[in-house]
């Protein structure tokens, strides 16, 4: 939620400014600095089946809460706040929606480290970055305003231990008659059985909890550094506005569940012996299972071009670019056709070599 904080000096609201690090008030220089206050604070690892089975705790503050009827994305602000458009998809149609008591509370957050400026800056680069865009996309794209959104994730940390058996099989090559009164090379496999143990420590393995972005679109921003969160403290949050999370807890955990156990599927492949398996069986075991709810900084805007509307996105800490943007079929075409004339005229070439 967006919090708003009186200057000392002149009585204007404070400002988080990531070149700082601190608040800032933008007309009389006034500085607040929230870090030093947290140094001794550390970052809360909450037990996971624990939370599972019980009630969330809610925001402990009185909020207002507007949903977007265009993208779906919930923004949570201070009752005096007045929010005009979505950060996320640019539209007007909010809706006020009654408060909800069963909130998960953030308890820690990445602060925002980007300058909105060298955000704006790096969309020219970014823009001419991508490949198979029109040539006149750097030129006619304007951007519209960009706003600093903090977005939702879950993290989790697991061990594990798995257990696995399968078949491995190993290769090798046998001369055999070809027919012609000559002999062939023929690959045959023997297959043995084999079994092993594998083990996985996790941490902080992230799943976006955030409706107003794509999955597509977020990864594009990754990795965020954990090991920087900080308590959450609202102070952090003036003149930004947070998304409130639209995947629970209990669909955020299915999802990192699942890609958690794709990391270790892989793992126990690797470890079988040979050049090949089957009948593979394995038993994960997991234990110490503990998550964090925390808040991560995003740069959004949307731009337009030829009057469609497209996303531009950097990540609050380290820079880095993703969004969407229009193809150019004409470019895409004639790359496909003069790869299509090179396998021509090698296939020429070899057939009359």
């Amino acid at each position: 939620m967006t919090q708003s904080y009186p200057c000392a000096g002149c009585n204007a609201d404070l400002k988080w400014s990531p070149g700082d690090g601190q608040l800032v008030c933008p007309y009389c220089g006034t500085t607040n600095d929230v870090g030093s206050e947290q140094a001794t604070e550390a970052v809360e690892e909450l037990d996971l089946d624990a939370m599972l089975a019980a009630a969330p705790t809610g925001w402990s503050a009185e909020v207002s809460e507007f949903k977007c009827a265009q993208c779906g994305a919930f923004t949570t602000v201070e009752p005096h706040v007045t929010v005009s458009s979505c950060a996320f998809c640019g539209t007007t149609q909010l809706d006020l929606q009654p408060q909800e008591g069963d909130v998960l509370q953030p308890k820690s957050l990445l602060p925002f480290a980007i300058e909105q400026g060298m955000a704006r800056r790096g969309f020219g680069a970014w823009v001419k970055s991508l490949w198979f865009r029109p040539s006149d996309l750097k030129r006619m794209a304007r951007l519209d305003a960009l706003q600093g959104v903090y977005v939702p994730v879950f993290t989790f940390d697991m061990k594990t231990r798995t257990s696995w058996t399968a078949m491995a099989g190993h290769h090798y090559y046998v001369n055999v008659p070809d027919g012609k009164g000559g002999t062939r090379r023929e690959r045959r496999t023997r297959w043995v059985p084999a079994s092993g143990t594998v083990r996985r420590h996790f941490d902080d393995w992230l799943v976006p909890a955030t409706s107003g972005l794509s999955h597509e679109l977020f990864k594009g921003l990754m990795p965020y550094d954990t090991s920087a969160l900080v308590p959450y403290d609202s102070r952090y949050l003036a003149g930004f506005v947070a998304e409130r999370y639209q995947v629970n807890l209990q669909t955020a955990w299915d999802t990192g569940r699942s890609e958690m156990a794709g990391v270790i599927h892989g793992l126990v492949v690797s470890d079988i012996p040979g050049d090949t398996y089957r009948n593979l069986d394995y038993d994960i075991q997991a234990w110490d299972k503990t998550f964090k709810h925390c808040l991560v900084p995003v740069w959004i805007a949307a731009y337009r071009y030829k009057g469609k509307v497209y996303r531009y996105l950097v990540n609050g800490v380290t820079g880095a670019r993703h969004g969407t943007a229009p193809y150019s079929w004409v470019k895409i075409t004639a790359a496909v056709l003069s790869v299509a004339a090179l396998i021509g005229a090698a296939v020429w070439w070899l057939e009359h070599a």
